[in-house]
């Protein structure tokens, strides 16, 4: 007998299969209402004296893929009413594991967050070693942490190291490594019949006990029953430690997951259960875990998925790209390319330039060899789809160009109008330029309608975000194919359109101005640097300056006819850091640190004799101008059309800058600290720093009509 979401079968050997099936979803998914039928199926099972032993296992191609995180985000009851239902599922899991019957999972595909809790429940645990069968508790990933007994199974299945590095770290495991760490008993190939293998299990050899419920148990790795953690106390702290220089405090998922995998060491399994539960309830009801979880999960996998593709295009498809330039961007390029499959043909001044991309390629790839992630088989084959070429001609039979050529309009220009005497008319014309606007462009260009911009991020294997520009001749159908072009490569594209700086180099440049100017001002140096970390961002405004390079930085503002008051006194410091002080940045050597030989990076003493320090500064104000420095102007580019909807502003912001994930992107961040308090704080900025904190006046009447702390996100 089959339920709508659980199905449900008996065999002849008194054998019940407990199938997930979730209607109306291509995965399983837990929620209220799968995870209730999926209890009341398993009670049926206990209660049936015929039955002899329970198979879970799954009729989709993975077996259970995680918690529905929209019902997470949008769960609307009372934190004592999702303690009790945290409670309710640890006694239904406990129950199934000491009924007295043996309980295999019998897994496929994929076992993740709350599916692999359900298995890890079971006495027996069988999965296939499909290329795509992974299990492992990845709720971190997301902004929460195991809340069905996961934290308390992994410490007593693994031990406390590898039960913080998995979780914490979101460790999804392959059939082999699961094998290996004791988390599944037995694997098969996908050829083999996992049911048959989970039945037999039970019909000679099934036991009924759990390892935690034997009163002789200990923690794996220490010499510790039950009741004692002095033995861990010191790795614990030690854990505590490294977790907070890495997050600053600012991810309580993270606090809360080590706290519940401490405090439940300590106690048996029903009251570490709790223990876990009561953690749970204190993050999920945390503003930072709803951030990331409507950030990284809801707009962040609708946009890897195309979703912001214009309609009504039918879905474009790309044997063949050619990439013009073969510096660090372009063999990026040409390495996700061939990733993905798509053949290559890399194109530069000479044969030995391009062929250095190819060979930048090549070293990845063997990093990679060296940990054993891949082979040399594969690493052959990947290889043969990149063509190195210095010839235009080989151009004439790709089916997209991408020109990542260095930062000179002139120099693209006479790229474009070389490349377009040999590529096809029907072909589109991608630049990946980083701050030129593509309608300027696209004036070198005889078919401005396939024009368009593509603003990869470096390292381009690494970073996920892709900018798709808009120019103002730009068609629909160029949009929608471009759109379908990255996604095909595993990126996320967000559409901006067009101006200069688009959004992401715009916007996090008011993150470098503003720390440079505070560096003027006397602010200290390792100040500006430190605080910007303790924020949560990934790197302080100094020393990506010395990155990008002061030189760069400089020819790109004089290029700019729209400077403010402010960037004009900013152009002038960087023109007196560079001409008086010689100082341009990493490459040379020497910019707001000095990069000495084998050595690590050192701020440069001298900025004290030259920039008298203050002697008092407020650390909360630091961080604060960093953030609403970049808030504001990406409200700008939201309010001018350049960005089009909020989300994409966050997903750029996330990806693109490595703005706070906890705060929710850029947009988020206004809702995260409370609007009204928003607007009193950029007055507070303005009114001793100047205009380019004062709020636009439609945001402050935005927040004025809102009549609450948010503006953009209901939850």
């Amino acid at each position: 007998m089959n339920g709508k979401h659980i199905k449900y079968n008996v065999d002849n050997d008194g054998i019940a299969f407990v199938t997930w099936d979730v209607a109306d979803s291509p995965v399983n998914v837990m929620n209220e209402y799968t995870m209730a039928e999926f209890f009341s199926t398993i009670k049926r099972a206990i209660d049936d004296d015929a039955v002899k032993g329970i198979v879970i296992n799954s009729a989709k191609k993975d077996f259970i893929a995680g918690g529905d995180l929209k019902w997470f985000l949008n769960y609307d009851k009372s934190k004592e009413e999702c303690f009790d239902m945290l409670m309710q599922t640890n006694t239904n899991l406990r129950e199934m594991e000491s009924c007295g019957k043996p309980v295999v999972a019998a897994i496929n595909g994929l076992a993740l967050g709350g599916g692999c809790e359900v298995a890890l429940a079971c006495h027996h645990r069988i999965m296939s070693n499909h290329p795509k069968s992974y299990i492992g508790l990845v709720e971190c990933s997301v902004g929460l942490f195991p809340g069905a007994g996961g934290t308390q199974r992994f410490l007593r299945m693994i031990g406390s190291q590898k039960t913080i590095q998995y979780i914490t770290q979101s460790k999804k495991l392959t059939a082999e490594q699961a094998l290996k760490d004791g988390l599944v008993d037995a694997v098969c190939t996908p050829q083999e019949d996992i049911n048959s293998l989970a039945k037999n299990w039970i019909i000679n050899k099934g036991t009924t006990e759990q390892p935690w419920d034997n009163k002789k148990f200990k923690v794996p790795g220490t010499p510790l029953g039950v009741g004692q953690v002095s033995g861990i106390s010191e790795f614990f702290s030690v854990a505590n430690a490294m977790v907070y220089k890495t997050t600053h405090g600012n991810l309580p998922h993270i606090k809360n997951v080590l706290s519940a995998i401490y405090y439940g060491a300590a106690c048996n399994i029903d009251k570490a259960l709790e223990i876990e539960a009561r953690y749970f309830v204190d993050t999920l009801f945390s503003k930072e875990t709803k951030n990331i979880i409507r950030a990284s999960f809801l707009f962040i996998n609708d946009a890897a998925k195309g979703k912001s593709k214009p309609k009504g295009y039918d879905n474009a498809s790309f044997k063949k790209v050619g990439i013009i330039g073969a510096g660090m961007m372009g063999a990026g390029i040409a390495y996700v390319n061939a990733k993905a499959g798509i053949e290559v043909v890399l194109k530069d001044v000479s044969l030995s330039k391009a062929q250095n991309g190819k060979d930048y390629v090549k070293a990845q790839e063997q990093k990679k060899l060296e940990n054993g992630l891949t082979t040399e088989g594969k690493i052959e084959a990947l290889l043969e789809k990149i063509q190195p070429s210095d010839s235009d001609t080989d151009l004439a039979s790709c089916e997209l160009i991408i020109e990542a050529v260095f930062e000179n309009e002139k120099l693209k220009n006479q790229v474009t109008f070389e490349t377009e005497k040999v590529i096809k008319k029907e072909v589109i014309y991608a630049s990946n330029t980083s701050t030129i606007p593509i309608s300027q462009l696209a004036k070198a260009s005889t078919n401005m309608d396939k024009f368009i911009g593509l603003h990869f991020f470096s390292p381009v294997e690494k970073m996920q975000l892709v900018e798709v520009i808009v120019g103002k001749e730009t068609s629909e159908k160029t949009l929608a194919a471009a759109i379908d072009y990255v996604t095909s490569i595993r990126k996320v594209p967000i559409i901006v359109n067009d101006g200069r700086g688009f959004f992401t180099s715009r916007v996090f440049g008011k993150y470098i101005n503003e720390g440079i100017t505070m560096l003027t001002e006397g602010v200290p140096p390792a100040v500006i640097e430190n605080v910007a970390k303790k924020i949560g961002m990934p790197v302080g405004p100094l020393a990506v300056s010395d990155e990008v390079n002061l030189q760069l930085m400089l020819a790109i503002m004089s290029e700019d006819p729209n400077l403010t008051t402010h960037e004009i006194q900013l152009k002038n410091t960087l023109i007196n850091i560079i001409k008086v002080h010689r100082r341009t940045g990493k490459k040379e050597g020497q910019g707001f640190y000095d990069y000495p030989k084998n050595e690590k990076k050192l701020i440069w003493k001298e900025w004290a004799t030259i920039y008298r320090p203050q002697a008092s500064f407020d650390e909360e104000e630091v961080g604060k101008r960093l953030l609403f420095a970049m808030v504001i102007d990406s409200y700008k580019c939201l309010d001018s059309g350049l960005i089009r909807e909020a989300k994409d502003a966050d997903v750029g912001s996330i990806l693109g800058l490595g703005f706070p994930i906890h705060t929710g992107g850029v947009m988020s961040y206004i809702d995260y600290v409370g609007a009204p308090e928003f607007a009193l704080y950029s007055e507070k900025l303005a009114l001793k720093y100047g205009e380019r904190f004062a709020l636009p006046e439609r945001l402050k009447e935005r927040i004025k009509t809102a009549g609450t702390n948010r503006v953009f996100y209901k939850n």
